[in-house]
């Protein structure tokens, strides 16, 4: 896809998109757990793990 979207990559910058998910029981504890322990807000946490999953040129998932 060679289409412009507005947005060059890698100018750093993004739209903020509001994004919910159901999570199992036991992998909230694990977060909430996660979270307290390393003081780090729940979207904090998610945003940065979300970041490394699709880090670029690794899109094998």
């Amino acid at each position: 896809m060679s289409g412009k979207t507005g947005v060059e990559k890698g100018s750093g910058d993004r739209e903020p998109v509001t994004v919910t998910v159901t999570l199992p029981a036991a992998l909230v504890d694990q977060l909430k757990e996660f979270c307290r322990n390393c003081r780090v807000t729940r979207d904090i946490a998610v945003e940065r793990a979300l970041v490394e999953y699709f880090r670029e040129g690794d899109m094998s998932h």
